[in-house]
């Protein structure tokens, strides 16, 4: 596969907006015109911004829900062939056959994904790098269900891995084009949530303050560029110590200022607790890697699995931001 299979979903869905309205003073007799054209941009630019959320809502919505998914059930089905070209042997005494891409899967992106690449504004880079992910998700499903059900019903043990041989090329092709179908929806598909994020946060601010929503998003910004940062192992420490202060600082003045507020006080607390574990995972990464840490036997044995990956290691960290983004998306 052309890239790593444990994959970081992407920061929370945008929120949609709702023009500031406060603050003005009543229209006079000589400025109408001026107020009405004020109040006519206003309503167009509202009207783009919940297009726009809309329509990354609908591409983030098919991500989140299927891409790690297929990218581990193509780990576990690759993990325990020795060669990837020539396939399998018939001498394994471990296989696994790919998890299913089943109905619910399709359906979460064919219907979202096709709305979206028709809907407005038209985003070409994206739009083409979804309908390509889509594609790609439509021709691994019905190879992937023939491989899963082979190995599962354990058919090979009836034809000493026949058809397994036969169906590995394909099936690893169909892998193939997935990933690069999916390596180009996702760098597509972050670029502009992130713009369209960060965009989204000044006009929070200036039309309603510093809100818990505003906060919300801000963290989520910073938690993104943190992993983005941390991913690998030659990451620049001073940099992302830095970056660590920003979230900190801006996570203690949201515990300070919203952290208390009703309605919805149990959820953000929940948000804030997976904060907190990001923030202290963050900073045992950042002292395995200064510090130079290297990692037991047994570590290194549970680098590839999400949920035992040991503290300090980029897989421990995607972990535990996988689990700030789906708070995130609950608030």
């Amino acid at each position: 596969m052309s890239r790593t299979l444990s994959i970081a979903a992407l920061a929370a869905s945008l929120s949609l907006l709702v023009a500031a309205c406060g603050g003005k003073a009543p229209a006079t007799a000589g400025d109408a015109e001026g107020a009405a054209k004020a109040a006519a941009t206003d309503a167009s630019a509202t009207d783009a911004q919940q297009q726009l959320a809309a329509k990354l809502n609908a591409y983030i919505g098919c991500f989140n829900t299927v891409d790690s998914d297929v990218h581990r059930s193509a780990k576990a089905y690759t993990g325990w062939i020795k060669d990837l070209q020539a396939g399998p042997t018939g001498r394994e005494t471990r296989v696994y056959g790919p998890s299913e891409i089943d109905s619910y899967d399709i359906k979460q992106c064919d219907g979202p994904i096709t709305e979206a690449m028709a809907a407005k504004p038209a985003l070409s880079g994206l739009d083409a790098a979804a309908g390509r992910y889509l594609q790609a998700l439509k021709a691994l499903a019905p190879i992937s269900h023939d491989v899963h059900d082979y190995y599962d019903r354990l058919d090979y043990e009836d034809d000493q891995f026949a058809k397994g041989k036969q169906l590995h090329a394909p099936l690893m092709a169909a892998f193939k084009d997935f990933a690069s179908a999916s390596e180009a929806f996702n760098i597509e598909l972050e670029r502009q949530n992130d713009a369209a994020q960060r965009e989204q946060l000044k006009v929070l601010e200036q039309a309603e303050g510093r809100t818990r929503e505003y906060y919300r998003l801000a963290m989520m910004l910073e938690a993104k560029a943190i992993m983005d940062m941390m991913g690998e192992d030659d990451f620049d420490v001073a940099r992302a110590r830095e970056r660590l202060d920003v979230f900190n600082r801006i996570s203690d003045e949201a515990h300070a200022k919203v952290a208390d507020q009703e309605p919805g006080k149990l959820d953000w607390n929940s948000f804030e607790r997976e904060a907190e574990n990001f923030r202290r995972e963050g900073k045992e990464r950042l002292q395995r890697v200064s510090g130079k840490v290297p990692y037991t036997d047994f570590e290194q044995r549970m680098l590839a699995s999400p949920s035992m990956a040991p503290s300090g290691s980029a897989g421990r960290l995607l972990h535990i931001y996988n689990a700030l983004v789906f708070q995130s998306n609950r608030q």
